[in-house]
């Protein structure tokens, strides 16, 4: 019950995002996209998303998973399907970017100067945390880690 639970999670948070997505883009942040060009876009997001977990999966897994993801991403492979989806998924927000505007939805004078010295303490923490991860766990899933 708790896998299904956490996949209708992720389905529900990738469509949420293409629905964000498409309000960005037809310039109304404020407001929700149209029906047809929001379920499009939310469920052209989803698959997007959909196509980088196969290739990460191609990438990390063994057995039957890695078997049927190679045979999900097809001929170009999964190193290249995670390749070009990260990419992809990269340069969304630089589309979606022009929409917003910056002086408007800024936050004020006082929040700044409290916010700006503690994100410069930890973003290195983050980013030292986070290249520790990708470097505990950079081998092969063989088998499950909590048998």
């Amino acid at each position: 019950m708790c896998d299904g639970a956490v996949v209708c999670g992720s389905w529900a948070m990738a469509l949420a995002w293409g629905w964000l997505l498409a309000a960005l883009l037809s310039g109304t942040p404020e407001r929700t996209a149209a029906a047809p060009v929001g379920a499009v876009t939310a469920l052209a997001v989803a698959a997007l998303f959909a196509a980088h977990g196969l290739g990460f999966a191609g990438l990390r897994l063994t057995g039957r998973p890695w078997a049927r993801a190679h045979r999900l991403v097809g001929r170009t492979g999964a190193g290249r399907s995670f390749a070009l989806t990260a990419v992809l998924m990269g340069a969304l927000p630089l589309f979606a970017g022009p929409a917003l505007h910056p002086a408007a939805h800024a936050a004020d004078r006082a929040t700044l100067t409290l916010l700006v010295p503690v994100l410069l303490a930890f973003c290195p923490l983050l980013l030292a945390a986070q290249a520790w991860t990708w470097h505990t766990f950079r081998h092969r899933v063989t088998h499950p880690s909590y048998l």
